[in-house]
């Protein structure tokens, strides 16, 4: 067994349909805490990317284990 640090982004996608009002104008509005406020946040899926991997000196006991080591 081997430790690794292992370093990525992830990117969501999300939709949703709202109600606003008759003059809402997305321009002036704070829409990214409105969205992360909603019940529903719409998530449609994710992407992983820019999955960088480092090797560690000496194994890490504490870490969680992947493929089965």
């Amino acid at each position: 067994m081997r430790s690794v640090v292992v370093e990525w982004t992830e990117v969501s996608s999300h939709r949703v349909v709202v109600n606003v009002p008759a003059d809402f104008d997305p321009e002036v509005v704070e829409l990214g805490d409105a969205l992360g406020s909603l019940e529903d946040d719409g998530f449609l899926g994710v992407v992983r990317e820019g999955i960088v991997v480092r090797f560690l000196d000496a194994p890490d006991p504490a870490a969680e284990e992947l493929f089965g080591c």
